[in-house]
């Protein structure tokens, strides 16, 4: 996204990247990244065991424009002003509907049709649960909810992993629009990269099968072109080749890949993930690493065995 103001004309809107700038901007958020729940994804079933179900997601992948709506909402709401004798804000935003029809290309007409076309998503939007809306003067005052679909007042998620499974989140950084990842990206490419985002790890296996589809509610054909877009792009490489165990095979063993995301959409790590990999960096990491190796190799392994 160009960082420059383009030149301001009389009677002549701004484009859509300079909308998406000032909203971003609007949000206040330092750590220039959007917190979104897994649920969004992936959601969960209360209960000992887990159990996981498709999210809200896969509603929204028929409509760039809306999923695009749905994330700067989620970007821009904030709590509101506390009215007399409440504790909690409304997370709501109020914005024309001529700003959100630019934004999220939908519409980007000026005479007042901009309206009925961005109602059509938030009628939408709200039909999934995922907002609630009430005018607000001549304005509608838009209200983020539950990621989840649940109907659920928002609430900031802890990311605890101890605590509920509905608090894990992981953040789209403003890269995403900043980079024009937004226009550039097709459905596809924006599931699954949203997808191994939310995974938060540092590394992954590439699944293809339908099961891994159903997980998430998208079909095969879907998780393969959004793999292959992002390997194109270099927004997903191969992270390291390992070998494993397998008792299908004739050697008992094969040979995996594992793959990662590339700047800037590897900013989700999970704390205890983070801390492992920055302990296999010092001096004690890379020696442990270092005699790990080397005890399979047979030469070496005979070289530091005690005498």
């Amino acid at each position: 996204m160009n960082t420059e103001l383009t030149v301001l004309k009389r009677d002549k809107a701004v484009s859509q990247g300079d909308t998406i700038r000032m909203l971003l901007n609007e949000s206040k958020r330092s750590s220039r990244a959007v917190p979104i729940r897994r649920a969004f994804v992936q959601d969960t079933v209360p209960g000992p065991r887990l159990v996981t179900k498709p999210g809200s997601l896969r509603h929204l992948l028929r409509s760039p424009e809306r999923l695009e709506l749905f994330l700067l909402i989620h970007c821009v709401a904030a709590r509101g002003p506390l009215p007399r004798g409440r504790v909690d804000g409304d997370w709501g935003v109020t914005r024309r509907s001529e700003t959100w029809g630019r934004a999220a290309g939908i519409s980007f007409a000026t005479d007042g049709k901009a309206s009925a076309a961005v109602s059509r998503h938030l009628a939408k939007l709200k039909e999934l649960k995922l907002i609630s809306t009430a005018p607000d003067g001549r304005m509608t005052r838009i209200t983020k909810l539950h990621e989840d679909g649940s109907g659920d007042p928002y609430t900031l998620p802890s990311g605890n992993w101890e605590g509920s499974r509905k608090d894990i989140y992981f953040k789209v950084p403003f890269a995403y629009w900043e980079q024009d990842y937004y226009k550039s990206l097709t459905m596809p490419a924006k599931a699954m990269l949203f997808i191994f985002m939310s995974q938060r790890k540092p590394s992954f296996v590439l699944h293809k099968d339908k099961q891994f589809a159903s997980w998430y509610g998208i079909s095969p054909a879907t998780v393969g072109r959004g793999i292959a877009e992002l390997k194109a792009k270099g927004l997903l490489y191969e992270f390291l080749t390992e070998q494993y165990l397998d008792g299908s095979s004739i050697f008992g063993q094969s040979t995996g890949v594992r793959w990662a995301l590339a700047a800037p959409f590897d900013l989700n790590v999970n704390k205890t993930d983070r801390e492992a990999a920055a302990a296999a960096w010092t001096p004690e990491g890379v020696a442990r690493t270092a005699l790990r190796i080397a005890s399979g190799v047979p030469v070496l392994s005979e070289a530091l065995a005690p005498r």
